[in-house]
């Protein structure tokens, strides 16, 4: 057994993660953590206060990520250019982190994260303010949104059957024809 002392908050998390990523997220249990781990379940609560406190660390650090990899690279992109490249980022975020990825497309209480939800909300409220996608008074930018997270559930549920390269084009064109319609009409 991993002596209590050797265990660490960021081992803890660091192991979910990988379980998740090979079990999925709903495949995470308190037990194969500590099994994982060769530590008894009772110890992984020193570092979490449930199996939703845990979901919830290990989703604030994923979106946390996204989010610094985001800004990052929409840091001085405007227009079609920064809208590409948002829908780039979230697609590449969900295709290496597949376990995770419901944790960036399903906005529901299913998952019970409160934070995690709380901190998406914001980030996407962040990054489309910018993008002017925030205002839900415009078809088109919920348009672009939805053809963007369609998309991706499509790809991640096994919807598509073309080979990569061509699903990669598919997604530009789709993404292209998504972010023409975002375009205000010429007074």
């Amino acid at each position: 057994m991993v002596k209590r002392r050797t265990l660490t908050q960021a081992k803890v998390l660091a192991t979910a993660n990988q379980l998740i990523e090979t079990k999925g997220i709903d495949g995470l249990t308190i037990r194969d953590l500590a099994l994982v781990l060769d530590v008894r379940p009772q110890s992984i609560y020193n570092y979490v206060d449930s199996l939703s406190d845990l979901l919830d660390q290990v989703g604030i650090q994923f979106v946390q990520g996204v989010a610094d990899q985001m800004n990052e690279r929409l840091a001085d992109l405007k227009g079609d250019e920064a809208l590409m490249v948002f829908a780039q980022e979230l697609r590449q975020a969900c295709q290496r982190h597949r376990g995770l990825a419901p944790v960036l497309l399903d906005l529901n209480d299913s998952l019970k994260i409160p934070k995690t939800r709380k901190m998406l909300v914001k980030l996407y409220q962040d990054l489309f303010k910018p993008l002017q996608l925030d205002d839900s008074a415009r078809v088109e930018n919920t348009l672009y949104r939805s053809a963007l997270f369609g998309f991706i559930v499509q790809e991640l549920g096994g919807f598509f059957t073309l080979p990569a390269d061509e699903l990669d084009k598919r997604f530009i064109q789709t993404m292209q024809l998504a972010i023409a319609q975002t375009h205000l009409p010429e007074d």
